[in-house]
């Protein structure tokens, strides 16, 4: 059984090394978005979505992992979480998971905080550029329209002449 806290604690500290990758990534990607820098930005998305392949990958061992884990606690997998198998008295990892739950709560929180903050600073930006083309086309169809604002048509700006054939 210590073996298989030892390998959750070990899963766990490569999720926080991962969480600390991607809190960085995510960095990045706000001096990019903050910058306009698109090429870069695409650059950073590669490399979140890879970040992000890995994050899966180890969540995948560590469900697996509990799940053994809940077996030989004869419990249901479903019932078992971090935070009750650090309340288990005959747990020897437990100060060990603990702080390794609180530093992925606080991670996470973090990732959430950037990620509505990248997410905002995006939507503000595509909302300005699109009233800025907006207002771009509106200008233009002024500008070409035979009516004032008020409804009245316009007098003609170009100036006409009679031209004589016959001489």
């Amino acid at each position: 059984m210590k073996r298989l806290y030892k390998n959750l604690q070990e899963i766990l500290e490569q999720k926080i090394s991962l969480y600390e990758n991607f809190i960085q990534l995510l960095n990045e990607e706000w001096k990019c978005v903050t910058k306009y820098s698109y090429d870069d930005l695409q650059i950073i998305i590669a490399k979140k979505d890879d970040q992000v392949m890995q994050m899966q990958a180890l969540e995948n061992s560590r469900s697996s992992l509990m799940k053994k884990i809940a077996g030989s606690l004869n419990m249901k997998p479903s019932g078992l979480t971090l935070k009750k198998l650090i309340q288990f008295k005959d747990n020897p990892y437990r100060t060990k998971l603990s702080k390794c739950r609180e530093n992925l709560l606080r991670q996470i929180q973090k990732i959430n905080i950037l990620s509505a903050k990248i997410k905002a600073l995006m939507d503000h930006s595509a909302l300005s550029l699109k009233k800025s083309l907006a207002f771009i086309h509106s200008e233009g169809e002024k500008a070409h329209s035979p009516y004032e604002a008020n409804g009245q048509v316009m007098e003609s700006k170009l100036q006409s002449r009679m031209v004589s054939v016959d001489a």
